[in-house]
């Protein structure tokens, strides 16, 4: 038996009158939800391949269709509205989809079935076929550095220990909690938003695109309508703005921040809004399933560089240099968290997943250091670390020290080519009233002068990509 499934659909049974998801001003309560999979559970009877494509609609059907998906054994693959037709077909291609589940008429030809799952029938509700816990929960497709996406495939037997591994560092969740979903489904953070709660019997409030996201969460935020929160760093950078410093949050009491790198300043611009929330910096990459390690921010913070530890290894989860006897260098992740391989790419695969006595290790692409009491620091992505002249150039250094010039706002170095095929280094910062004399004047006096930026770009915002993070590229867009 899938024990996670069965965990799932007892809970549905267990919390019927509890609220599952308060969407677009409509609740809906878990009797709701699981009578709308089972809508859709009727109509994917006929459906014989294993993936099936979601398109992502933001609404009841979504949600219900990760569980319809689940409860067939199924694997669910998200499929973006918002992404290239070509990036979509590559996907659907990929993971031999032949059916996607959509609860309104798509303008885009995928060549294949459509569902529409708001279509309802009369039939009897059956329980969850039976599955292995082997199988594949989902497949989040990355873009990678070719463009060509990768698929990473987690197994219902990992979602289990990271959702007793959450327990065993948070706690469990209650009916009385109401949880902040603000990701895409094509983000593996959004899994923890909808599946700890599911299991839990909590709400999930999750947001629409009829208004910008971060003020959604602001007013949520404001209305003391969340307890728990997952986020990633770059919403503070548009809401702390916002912030009236006579309104607090009563409200929140487990904030956790993961996906880029969380700094110290943004914290320090944000505890005061929300007094009563235990502040976590968590890390992890999707091959590891949703995030593996855990660093509570509390008085005296830990950082290097401005950037705020991610601490130790959760439970289920471990943590190790690719040179062994070290403090610094590629972090490798292990355990009962990791992906085995990517999708249908050996070639990939082997180039990040290594074996070493009988296990298989991941090679993130992370530097990371480890201080005296174990606790792990990020410091940059690996193919940040560039060159210029010839001399290494690594760019949170560059952002560290321009963030101390700066208040109310943060900075982003980039290394791109110039029309002659050399490398420049450009500095953004989202300030537009910033000074850029003092800026270049602190970093010639700490840094050497091939770190020192050829230009400084001024904007009112950093551009955001579906996952909520700063998008590099669409910076350097504004390089040509």
């Amino acid at each position: 038996m899938n024990y996670f499934i069965k965990n799932l659909y007892q809970s549905f049974l267990q919390h019927k009158a509890n609220t599952c998801l308060s969407i677009e001003d409509q609740i809906y309560t878990y009797e709701n939800v699981l009578e709308i999979s089972n809508q859709i559970r009727h109509q994917l009877q006929s459906v014989n391949t294993q993936n099936i494509g979601i398109y992502l609609t933001d609404d009841v059907y979504m949600y219900a269709s990760i569980l319809a998906i689940w409860f067939e054994g199924k694997t669910y693959v998200p499929i973006h509205p918002d992404f290239p037709l070509t990036k979509n077909l590559n996907v659907i291609q990929q993971a031999d989809i032949d059916t996607v589940l959509s609860s309104f008429e798509t303008n885009e030809d995928f060549g294949v079935k459509v569902i529409d799952t708001q279509k309802t029938f009369k039939f009897e509700a059956i329980s969850p076929k039976e599955s292995a816990v082997t199988n594949n929960a989902y497949i989040l497709f990355t873009s990678g550095s070719t463009g060509n996406p990768k698929g990473v495939p987690i197994q219902f037997s990992n979602l289990y220990y990271f959702s007793e591994s959450f327990y065993s560092t948070f706690g469990k969740l209650t009916p009385d909690d109401i949880v902040l979903q603000m990701f895409d489904l094509t983000f593996d953070l959004s899994v923890m938003s909808y599946l700890i709660p599911w299991l839990t019997g909590t709400n999930i409030v999750g947001l629409h695109k009829k208004e910008t996201k971060y003020l959604q969460i602001l007013d949520l935020l404001e209305a003391n309508k969340i307890t728990v929160a997952l986020m990633v760093p770059s919403i503070l950078n548009l809401i702390i703005p916002y912030l009236d410093p006579s309104v607090q949050n009563q409200s929140l009491r487990l904030n956790l921040f993961c996906g880029e790198a969380l700094l110290v300043k943004q914290i320090e611009g944000w505890k005061g809004f929300v007094p009563n929330a235990s502040i976590h910096n968590v890390y992890g990459p999707t091959e590891n399933t949703i995030f593996c390690t855990n660093y509570k921010v509390e008085n005296v913070i830990k950082e290097k560089k401005g950037i705020i530890s991610i601490g130790k290894s959760m439970k289920y989860s471990n943590l190790y240099f690719l040179e062994e006897n070290t403090r610094e260098g590629e972090l490798l992740l292990s355990g009962k968290f990791l992906t085995q391989s990517y999708w249908k790419n050996e070639i990939q695969s082997n180039k990040v997943f290594v074996q070493k006595e009988g296990k298989t290790f991941y090679k993130t692409g992370d530097w990371c250091l480890k201080d005296d009491d174990g606790d792990y620091f990020y410091v940059n992505r690996i193919d940040f670390q560039a060159k210029i002249n010839g001399f290494r150039v690594e760019l949170a250094e560059i952002e560290y020290f321009t963030n101390q010039k700066l208040e109310n706002a943060i900075s982003v170095a980039v290394i791109h080519k110039n029309q002659n095929d050399n490398d420049i280094l450009t500095l953004f910062i989202n300030d537009i009233k910033s000074n850029e004399y003092e800026i270049l004047s602190h970093l010639k006096n700490n840094l050497p002068e091939y770190c020192i930026p050829s230009k400084i770009i001024k904007v009112d915002k950093f551009p955001i990509n579906t996952s909520g993070k700063i998008d590099r590229n669409e910076l350097k867009k504004l390089l040509i």
